[in-house]
Formats: C-alpha cells, sequence, structure tokens
C-alpha cells in the first residue's frame, strides 16, 4: 500500500493455540508477545505486539485463539465470529480494525450509505497487571467482504499501546477481493484510504520488519502464515 489507514487501531491473527503461536512469531521475529487478557463470555483470548509505521508507533498486532478456560460459546458468539473457524485451523490474517472517535455517527453514515458495519457494542478486559480496557465496536456477522472491510473501534480510556509494549515495524498491508470496486466504496464511507487489488478471493496480508528480517503474514500456508 502506498499509505497506511491513519485510523488504523490494529491487525488480527487468529490461532487456533495461543502459547504456539506465540512461541512461533517469537522465533520467527526475535519479538515477544506479551499476554494481552480474555475477552469473558467470548470464548477467546489473545498477545499482544506493537507495530510501528516509519517508526511511529500507531497500532498493534493481536494474536487471537479460542480460551479453552472458558465455558463453550456458540461460533457466532465469540469474538469476531473465530468459533466459525473450527478447533484446527490454520493461522491467519483474520481481520483488522480502524478507530473512530464518534462510533455512532460513522455507524449512521454508513448505513444511510448501505454500508453493513453491524451494531454497536460494549467490550473490556482486564489486562494482566489489573488495568481495566474498555471500548465499544461494530463488528458484521458475518464480517463483511469476507474480513478484507474493517470492523470499527472507539477506545473509552486506556488503549493497549499505551503501555510498555515489543514492537515490529509494519511495512506493508495489501488487501485482495474478488470486486475491489465494492470493497473501496465500502471503504470510501468508513475513510479508510487503501488500495484494494483484484484476487480471486477475500485476502489480508501484512509484511513486517523484525531483528529477523522480513515477516509475511497472511492466510495460506504454515511456512507464510
Amino acid at each position: 500500500m502506498a499509505l497506511m489507514p491513519a485510523a488504523l487501531d490494529h491487525l488480527v491473527l487468529a490461532v487456533p493455540h495461543l502459547e504456539g503461536a506465540v512461541l512461533d512469531l517469537a522465533r520467527r521475529t526475535g519479538v515477544q508477545p506479551v499476554s494481552g487478557g480474555s475477552h469473558p463470555g467470548r470464548g477467546t483470548r489473545n498477545a499482544l505486539v506493537g507495530l510501528t509505521w516509519q517508526g511511529e508507533r500507531r497500532c498493534y498486532l493481536e494474536l487471537l485463539a479460542p480460551d479453552p478456560d472458558q465455558p463453550p460459546v456458540a461460533p457466532e458468539e465469540t469474538m469476531l465470529g473465530l468459533g466459525a473457524l473450527g478447533a484446527e485451523f490454520v493461522p491467519r490474517l483474520h481481520a483488522w480494525a480502524v478507530r473512530t472517535r464518534d462510533l455512532d455517527a460513522t455507524l449512521a453514515a454508513a448505513a444511510a450509505a448501505g454500508v453493513d458495519t453491524g451494531r454497536a457494542v460494549r467490550a473490556g478486559r482486564d489486562l494482566p497487571d489489573g488495568t481495566r480496557l474498555a471500548w465499544r465496536l461494530a463488528v458484521p456477522r458475518p464480517l463483511a467482504h469476507g474480513g478484507v472491510q474493517p470492523f470499527l473501534i472507539a477506545w473509552d480510556g486506556p488503549h493497549p499501546t499505551d503501555g510498555s509494549m515489543p514492537t515490529l515495524e509494519l511495512v506493508e498491508l495489501a488487501v485482495d477481493h474478488p470486486d475491489p470496486q465494492a470493497v473501496e466504496r465500502a471503504l470510501a464511507v468508513l475513510d479508510v484510504d487503501v488500495e484494494v487489488h483484484h484476487g480471486p478471493h477475500p485476502r489480508l496480508h501484512a509484511v513486517l520488519d523484525s531483528p529477523e528480517g522480513l515477516v509475511e503474514l497472511g492466510e495460506c500456508c504454515r511456512d507464510r502464515w
């Protein structure tokens, strides 16, 4: 992409097993993700790595996984519909989020333009140090345009990147879709500036710079993620 969306909040890497994914990402990048926490009632938990863009911290990478310590949750009720991927799946960039200062106004504008954003809900989790993170988000069910349309988030208070967090440099974020014009129309309504390329299926792809060199995150194969 020529420009990173100014409102990019985070990328979501869906993984079937959090501990293994954390170790694998640390091995591949030389950077150890930090524990995020659990999403009570949503069946998931996460680990995080900060992301910089041209040296400036702007967003983060979320490793999102099923939480085996929570009671079973219907797939559609899991965070970002993670449960619909099944018990075992290949790690992939599953979704991405853009933040907005006025979520209600953005949702109203999207509805007027016929863009599916889902409805706003409140969510939160506790960090290992006891800090409470709280936010509102709007996520279509299922994810719009195969997940390449970002979901919306508005933070109520601290942001995950406010604290100490190891970082990787985001070099590239690419979006593919069989109907790029439809996706670009939705992105324009959401005020998201990113080029969408034609591809055989919806795909998010990111390139990170790390102490171990460039690392690709995608949706296809275990040697690439």
